[in-house]
């Protein structure tokens, strides 16, 4: 399977890029600020996008879906709240859920709801190998919560769902924030403060 983890902007954005193989159905998660870049990539390699995903609504995370949507006739696709709290930015085709699945290729792609940062905060669980996180989950650190629908305990809750993950995941956040671009999460849950929290009152006394 492919897979990229591409910077984009100078909020130390990631975006992702994922498919079945070279010339196949790809997916493409959280295109921002630099669309150009994106579909110069997905040219490069021959790609069918078929999907943009969201991890949230936040416009860092969103700002060149609309043009990678248009230019390459993907669905649109986010949680509800994604799509109620962005109608204004974009225009989601559909909503993905907790539990939902889908196939690329010959690989799964599982969704998990995991708000806290953002009411429609979701990850992917990628081929089994990757954990694409968005501002859930950072390498060595986790998303603010003091932004409009942030909420500390719905947060410490999803970070408890993710530790009970495969420890050969690999994390794929939203941003390179400078510990390192991806790291386990076997390694996160050793080194993290907010995974090796195991109560609310640790994680809520975390600076």
């Amino acid at each position: 399977m492919l897979f990229e983890q591409i910077p984009v902007g100078g909020m130390g954005n990631f975006a992702y890029l994922f498919a079945d193989r070279e010339g196949g159905e790809a997916c493409l998660v959280d295109p921002a600020h630099q669309a150009e870049k994106l579909l110069a990539r997905v040219k490069e390699l021959k790609l069918n996008v078929t999907r943009v995903l969201l991890t949230h609504h936040h416009f860092d995370h969103l700002n060149a879906a609309m043009t990678l949507k248009a230019r390459t006739g993907a669905k649109l696709l986010a949680h509800a709240e994604t799509a109620r709290l962005a109608a204004g930015s974009v225009s989601v085709d559909d909503h993905l859920s907790d539990g939902d699945s889908f196939i690329l290729g010959g690989e799964t792609v599982h969704v998990l709801h995991t708000p806290g940062h953002a009411p429609g905060s979701l990850c992917f669980v990628v081929g089994g190998q990757w954990l694409i996180t968005g501002d859930t989950l950072f390498v060595g650190n986790c998303g603010r919560t003091d932004l409009p629908g942030g909420d500390p305990r719905q947060l410490f809750a999803s970070l408890q769902r993710l530790k009970q993950l495969p420890d050969s995941l690999v994390i794929c956040s939203g941003h390179d924030y400078g510990l390192a671009k991806t790291r386990t999460l076997g390694e996160e849950k050793k080194l993290s403060a907010v995974l090796k929290a195991a109560t609310f009152a640790e994680f809520d006394a975390i600076p």
